[in-house]
């Protein structure tokens, strides 16, 4: 198994350029230090957040693509990028909405398009936080159904504009499992032709309906390109990024599930470092017929 990380995150910019440095700390950040630091700590797979350049002044030219391109090369580690989500709403129904986030997310995809043949995996959300909401308000049985039809197509054909626009492989696209109905993703993933992103947190907290976390793996598992690996703890402020085994039902089965299956795609962590560390102890003494990285000291 490919245990990954995904530590280029809101917090990270605020604690680690701004307040430290300041602005002047986006001119000195460069991306291939992060990763180096991730591949030279035991970690086989780095996931670029890419909304933080669309966010943020951090300038990704030519020379940082070659030394992330000789990163890979020399650490034998792979790359998946997370298309931006923030702000963004693929499933709208004001078509100047969709039109913006699509053109947002074909844009992050050009800023990288040098590293495309070195990016397994493309993760994309294919609500947002609009359609999130609107879950929560539209519960009668007679308007639920046509209301998750519209919103599907409405992602469906913002997804089919960006294969489009891109020329992007279907298959690098894996859609993650977020507060939408599974079915309706599942759906969408087979219409598509792409990959499905497990989340394992936004099934544990319910966020795609009433589902079973090792269930829908194992009827799933052939479909998905990519594992987010964390748990669900309704407590916690950030309760669908929590370390493993503080929640109150991650299920154990589900690491075996998945090395029994001998899953081959990346398993990220959307995790702070002591989250990751307390993970990976987690699956020591629960799955310890799974291997894991030997992590030495953090440099991220």
């Amino acid at each position: 198994m490919r245990f990954g990380v995904s530590p280029l995150s809101l917090e990270f910019v605020i604690e680690k350029i701004l307040k430290e440095k300041g602005l002047s700390g986006f001119a000195e950040f460069n991306l291939s230090e992060l990763v180096e630091g991730v591949a030279k700590t035991g970690y086989k797979h780095f996931e670029i957040t890419f909304d933080i350049f669309q966010i943020f002044p951090i300038q990704i030219n030519e020379d940082e693509i070659e030394r992330l391109k000789n990163i890979k090369r020399k650490y034998d580690i792979t790359y998946s990028a997370h298309l931006p989500f923030i702000s963004l709403e693929l499933a709208s129904p004001n078509k100047f909405i969709r039109e913006a986030s699509i053109n947002s997310i074909v844009d992050s995809y050009e800023t990288f398009i040098e590293l495309e043949n070195d990016i397994e995996f493309y993760v994309l959300h294919p609500t947002g936080e609009f359609i999130a909401d609107a879950m929560d308000f539209i519960k009668g049985p007679d308007i639920f159904p046509v209301a998750i039809e519209v919103f599907s197509n409405s992602s469906i054909q913002s997804i089919k504009e960006i294969l489009d626009k891109t020329g992007v492989n279907s298959q690098k696209i894996v859609i993650e499992t977020m507060e939408f109905p599974l079915d309706a993703t599942i759906k969408m993933v087979k219409k598509l032709n792409t990959k499905l992103c497990i989340d394992t947190a936004h099934i544990l907290g319910g966020f795609s309906g009433d589902c079973d976390l090792v269930e829908i793996t194992d009827k799933y598992l052939e479909l998905t390109g990519e594992i987010h690996l964390q748990d669900y703890n309704a407590d916690n402020l950030l309760s669908d990024h929590c370390a493993l085994g503080t929640g109150s039902n991650f299920p154990q089965e589900f690491l075996n599930l998945i090395h029994r299956k001998n899953f081959e795609g990346p398993i990220v962590f959307e995790l702070p470092k002591k989250d990751i560390i307390s993970s990976l102890e987690y699956i020591k003494k629960y799955a310890p017929q799974i291997k894991i990285p030997n992590i030495n000291n953090h440099y991220f």
